[in-house]
């Protein structure tokens, strides 16, 4: 937020106050804009996903991603761990081996921290009597000293989400980036 009230404060320093008196909804959205949490979503490769998103178990371990994706960009350690079963395991992107603490601990240092993240689902199913499995593609900006800051970076996942203990928790996780020629 306070880098909205700069930005804002240097342009109406720079043309006046004419602009506030003109636009107040202009200025008052781009405060809430600038001084809110860039945007997750996903979005379905195909019509057998788009499919499968409407089956309740599948479409509960969506929400599920969609809560964590929203906890990342708000930096919300208590979603952000929530999201995870206590003994979930992740081959993250930088090719190391993570556990739920590790993951923890790179929010909390900004080692995660995206302004954007969109998921492209190209396979949802069930698998056994409590899990799902989500494999696609993601796009994502990170920021701040989050490696790769300020570049556009896709990566291919797979995630298992398990309801085995009462709710949606991601279980198991493989990230690889790669760039495109």
């Amino acid at each position: 937020m306070r880098f909205a009230f700069e930005c804002a404060k240097l342009h109406i320093v720079g043309r006046g106050e004419k602009l506030v008196r003109k636009y107040p909804s202009l200025i008052a959205g781009a405060f809430l804009f600038l001084g809110s949490p860039g945007a997750a979503g996903w979005k379905a490769a195909n019509a057998q996903v788009e499919a499968a998103a409407r089956t309740p178990r599948i479409a509960a371990a969506l929400a599920a991603t969609e809560r964590m994706d929203r906890a990342i960009l708000a930096r919300d350690a208590k979603q952000f761990s929530a999201a995870f079963a206590d003994d979930a395991v992740v081959n993250n992107p930088f090719n190391r081996i993570a556990r739920k603490s590790d993951a923890e601990r790179n929010l909390a240092t900004g080692l995660i921290d995206y302004a954007s993240l969109d998921r492209v689902i190209e396979y949802a199913a069930t698998r056994g009597d409590h899990d799902v499995v989500l494999m696609g593609e993601e796009v994502l900006t990170p920021m701040r000293k989050a490696k790769f800051a300020g570049e556009k970076i896709r990566r291919r996942t797979t995630e298992i989400w398990t309801d085995a203990s009462g709710q949606w928790k991601l279980a198991v996780r493989q990230a690889t980036i790669y760039r495109e020629k």
